[in-house]
């Protein structure tokens, strides 16, 4: 006869097991549903917007499409265009700068390109139309890191004369610039030899087209699945020698951006042009700490050199939800990858505003600008 005791074993039994099978097949269920989700996203989803008006360059790894016309390439009307020079620009630019304008070269990634908005309302056009004696040369490229920005505007952008660069970065632009490929494409590399800088990972190799780029997004949406982070937990993958490294990474990275920055600064000298420095803002660290430890490298070097430093993160951190929404492409409104976050027309009219306001209070720029300068920038 079985005991009271033992039945309650056995039931208490079947119950865990009932549990454990229930549990297995439900995280089973959603690893297969992540991995779907994952591989739907690299394969199905639409491709980068970039991957329409670029082509691969052995320098740069890739760089936009000369005389580009796409009528609605970011929705009704919002059209992209680049000239016979690849910048994204109208009309071609003079290699003088034509009398009576004040040219600036803005260099950057997406966010200076101008992702997600039309040729008219890329902060750096509307920075031009701020004052008609203001030209200006958009050298913003989606995806480019610090470095390749840096590399761009050395080949194309500096045999142009020019009277001001504004280098405009984001805090991943750094981390871009620790990896040989971007979203599968490769990339060149800068790295400091013998106390000169020197660029590597060149040619760049090319990527299989499509399917690398692909297969990297694929890679990276399966590393952000909760089983993975469970498991580079559970066997201590994810330790403080890792965040050590990317500290001593990141420190690596500070050395060969002053380099890169320090050469910049002659460039423009050597060309009776101005150097000017802006960090811009994301939407994910409005209001918090994200970006910080490069704003702080930024401002510190241009304190060092005494040059001009805009950062605009301090401008953002004073904004409203509401007003953020208004600057900020929200998700699912552009059918692209990565295309949330990006700033809306409004967003770049702001950055256009705070950077024509900051030009003005520089006695320096203001002079270039052939414009008296302001009390003070807002």
């Amino acid at each position: 006869m079985t005991s009271p005791a033992s039945s309650v074993r056995r039931t208490a039994k079947f119950v865990l097991y009932n549990i454990a099978a229930t549990l297995v097949l439900l995280l089973a269920l959603d690893g297969m549903a992540n991995v779907y989700y994952a591989f739907r996203e690299a394969f199905v989803s639409p491709p980068v917007a970039e991957s329409l008006y670029t082509e691969y360059d052995r320098d740069l790894g890739w760089v936009n499409l000369p005389n580009v016309y796409l009528p609605n390439l970011y929705g009704r009307g919002k059209y992209l265009r680049t000239n016979s020079q690849r910048f994204r620009d109208n009309a071609d630019f003079t290699q003088q700068v034509p009398s009576g304008k004040t040219r600036i070269i803005c260099s950057g990634d997406s966010f200076t390109l101008g992702f997600g908005v039309d040729n008219d309302h890329t902060w750096p056009q509307l920075l031009a139309a701020r004052a008609s004696n203001i030209e200006t040369v958009n050298m913003g490229q989606g995806g480019y890191g610090a470095d390749q920005a840096y590399l761009w505007y050395k080949r194309d952008g500096a045999p142009l004369d020019h009277n001001i660069q504004i280098l405009a970065l984001i805090s991943p632009d750094f981390y871009r610039m620790q990896h040989s490929s971007f979203n599968g494409y490769g990339k060149p590399m800068l790295t400091v030899e013998n106390d000169r800088l020197v660029t590597t990972n060149v040619p760049v190799p090319r990527s299989m087209e499509v399917w690398s780029p692909r297969l990297s997004r694929a890679a990276t949406a399966l590393s952000n699945l909760s089983i993975t982070r469970f498991l580079r937990r559970a066997f201590r993958l994810d330790t403080a020698p890792v965040t050590e490294s990317r500290k001593e990474r990141n420190q690596e990275t500070s050395v060969v951006a002053s380099y890169m920055l320090d050469d910049l600064l002659a460039t423009n000298r050597a060309k009776a042009s101005v150097l000017v420095l802006a960090y811009l803002p994301t939407r994910e660290e409005s209001g918090g700490d994200v970006g910080t430890s490069w704003r702080k490298f930024l401002a510190e070097y241009a304190r060092q050199r005494g040059i001009l430093y805009f950062d605009l993160a301090e401008d953002f951190h004073h904004l409203s939800p509401q007003q953020l929404d208004q600057f900020f492409i929200a998700t699912g409104a552009l059918d692209f990858p990565g295309a949330a976050g990006h700033y809306t027309e409004a967003g770049n009219a702001f950055i256009a505003d705070l950077i024509y306001r900051r030009l003005l209070a520089n006695p320096e720029t203001a002079a270039r600008l052939h414009a008296q300068p302001t009390s003070a920038a807002p």
